[in-house]
């Protein structure tokens, strides 16, 4: 996909900058507790009771629910910490790529360069 075709292209990309990071400290901070194996486990037992327990508004929760990679990243979320959170929800870096640009993983991968 390239240029207007593009469902990340700009405006449409998001560039994680201070005003994010800020707007999306909690998500961020979600994610960066799945390093944990002990919240990794207390996550998945209670989704919505641990996020509460974090302070994640409705709205975040309802991304994270989802597993809405683009919504999470434009609500603020970092990518190299959302990575934390697909890994304890059993969803790769690939799967979150592919969902964002709206393809199949197969679709998402033909668009890879070959090494």
């Amino acid at each position: 996909m390239k240029g207007r075709d593009d469902p990340l292209a700009p405006p449409n990309s998001n560039v994680f900058d201070g005003e994010k990071g800020m707007r999306g400290y909690r998500i961020n901070k979600l994610a960066q507790s799945m390093r944990h194996p002990a919240n990794r486990e207390a996550f998945l037992a209670d989704e919505r009771g641990y996020m509460t327990q974090l302070g994640l508004s409705a709205q975040e929760q309802a991304l994270v629910l989802k597993r809405d990679w683009y919504g999470l990243q434009a609500a603020g979320g970092n990518q190299y910490a959302l990575v934390k959170l697909g890994g304890a929800l059993g969803i790769s870096l690939v799967q979150q790529g592919a969902q964002m640009r709206g393809e199949t993983v197969e679709e998402f991968l033909k668009t890879r360069k070959k090494v």
